[in-house]
C-alpha cells in the first residue's frame, strides 16, 4: 500500500478524532445540549460516514494518480459529485424534520465542507506532486 495514502489516511482520521471531540463538547454546552437531543444522526454517526467517504476517494485518487496522473482532478470532481448526492441522501431526514434544526443543519454542513477540504487538500497535493 502506499505510504502517501496511508498518511493521508492518518491525517484524515486525526483530524476526524480532534473535530469530533471539539464538536461533541461543543453541544455539552447547555445551550446547545438541549439541541443536540433532537439530531436525526449522533455526531460520530455523521463523522464516521464522511470518513468512509473520504478513505474511498482519497483511495481511489491514490490508485488514479499512480495509473494516470493526468486523471486525477477529474476522477476527484466525479468522486465528489457522487458524494454530494450520498450527502443529499444523508440530509434529507435533516431538512424534511417539522421543527427548527437550524443548529442540525448548519453542523451536517460543516462536516461536509470539513471533509470536501481534506479531500481537496489531498488531490492538490496529488496534482502537484512531481511524477
Amino acid at each position: 500500500m502506499n505510504k502517501d495514502f496511508v498518511k493521508a489516511v492518518v491525517k484524515t482520521a486525526l483530524l476526524t478524532g480532534i473535530f469530533l471531540i471539539t464538536n461533541t463538547l461543543l453541544y455539552q454546552l447547555p445551550a446547545l445540549k438541549v439541541q443536540y437531543t433532537d439530531f436525526v444522526y449522533p455526531l460520530h454517526i455523521l463523522y464516521l460516514l464522511f470518513f468512509i467517504f473520504s478513505v474511498i476517494i482519497l483511495f481511489a485518487l491514490y490508485k488514479i494518480s499512480a495509473i494516470s496522473a493526468s486523471q486525477t482532478g477529474f476522477v476527484f470532481l466525479g468522486l465528489t459529485s457522487l458524494k454530494v448526492i450520498g450527502g443529499y441522501f444523508i440530509a434529507a431526514p435533516i431538512m424534511a424534520k417539522t421543527i427548527d434544526s437550524f443548529t442540525e443543519r448548519t453542523n451536517f454542513l460543516f462536516i461536509f465542507m470539513l471533509y470536501l477540504s481534506v479531500e481537496a487538500y489531498f488531490t492538490v497535493q496529488l496534482l502537484n506532486k512531481k511524477q
